[in-house]
């Protein structure tokens, strides 16, 4: 395709400098210190559609499963929490910052309460890492 032809005509990409902004370097530092890392491990930057699914009550690939799914896909949240034992999801993580005062980043939010709600997903969420360093 033509992403294929324009990556293969010059050097395109880099290394970011860090996986996670300083406020996010931050809140995980804090995160460390008071999570139980015998029993769980933290996952930052984890996109969405890997943690959640579709389930059989929408028809596997259909219009309305594809309509969903690229809703999510490009959706990612500052944490996930799992057991450390078997990876099973204890709770999803999102420090807001300033963007989440947007209008669609307000909306995007909405949805993303309500896709974890309907996956049984507990969702941490606060504009003040302290709080939320509590929540857990």
């Amino acid at each position: 395709g033509d992403a294929e032809r324009i990556l293969s005509g010059g050097e395109y990409w880099q290394r970011q400098k860090t996986l996670l902004t300083e406020r996010e370097v931050s809140f995980m530092k804090g995160l460390f210190r008071i999570v139980d890392m015998k029993r769980w491990y933290l996952c930052p930057q984890v996109r969405v559609a890997d943690f959640a699914q579709l389930n059989g009550n929408i028809r596997p690939r259909s219009r309305q499963w594809w309509q969903l799914f690229r809703m999510v896909s490009q959706w990612h949240v500052d944490v996930v929490i799992v057991e450390r034992r078997s990876f099973s999801i204890v709770a999803a993580v999102e420090l807001d910052d300033a963007s989440h005062l947007r209008p669609e980043r307000r909306r995007r939010d909405i949805l993303l309460e309500e896709v974890l709600r309907q996956a049984g997903i507990p969702l941490l969420r606060s504009h003040d890492a302290r709080k939320l360093l509590q929540m857990t």
